[in-house]
């Protein structure tokens, strides 16, 4: 739960070198690279002012545990936060970064990130190197541009598979169903009503000899 808070202000933990996977970039993506390159470096250098910056005034954003900031004012004051406790010798690396061309002037990037470095809010341990994903929704603005939407989702480390033997036990096949070779005798009804209802049974009838 503590590395989960501190993942808290991993709100765009993200943003980084842009690199195209194949073919040559387009205006477009180059202007993207810088873009993503800048965001990196500014958070590498804690600087909460020129990383919120780069979004939208009514931009939406999502963070790692779901809570949701709105405008560069509000992530400027919670990034700054978060650099002041959580991420004060923190390190952002990025990876895996792509980008799918909606219009000419919106874009959206989805990247892998990870934090070492960081510390929980509450005991100032070390959290651990903590992974994720994020998705950025990217709006031209003359020559530069602007975030107008994004999310993060930290990525949980997969527990190594049980054995089929262990995950599931085999269990011991049920008894066989036995049927008794002799019939059970037949009780003989003494006091009955009319409805067929026995009041009084006597002794059972012996079974027929075979």
């Amino acid at each position: 739960m503590r590395k989960l808070i501190s993942a808290a202000w991993i709100l765009i933990a993200a943003p980084a070198a842009f690199v195209l996977a194949s073919g040559p970039a387009s205006a477009s993506d180059q202007t993207i690279d810088a873009f993503e390159a800048a965001q990196q470096a500014a958070w590498n250098a804690h600087d909460a002012a020129a990383y919120a910056a780069a979004f939208d005034e009514h931009a939406d954003i999502i963070t790692s545990l779901g809570w949701h900031w709105t405008g560069q004012a509000e992530a400027a004051r919670n990034v700054g936060d978060g650099f002041r406790v959580v991420y004060a010798g923190a390190h952002l690396i990025v990876s895996d970064v792509q980008v799918r061309t909606l219009t000419p002037d919106l874009a959206l990037v989805t990247l892998s990130w990870s934090i070492d470095g960081a510390r929980t809010i509450d005991t100032g341990l070390p959290a651990g190197q903590q992974h994720g994903i994020e998705t950025q929704l990217l709006q031209r603005r003359g020559e530069s541009w602007r975030i107008i939407s994004q999310q993060d989702t930290v990525v949980a480390p997969v527990p190594t598979p049980l054995r089929a033997s262990t995950q599931f036990p085999e269990q011991a096949a049920p008894p066989a169903t036995t049927f008794p070779t002799t019939p059970p005798p037949v009780r003989r009804c003494i006091v009955g009503r009319a409805n067929g209802q026995c009041l009084v049974y006597g002794k059972p009838k012996p079974a027929p000899a075979r």
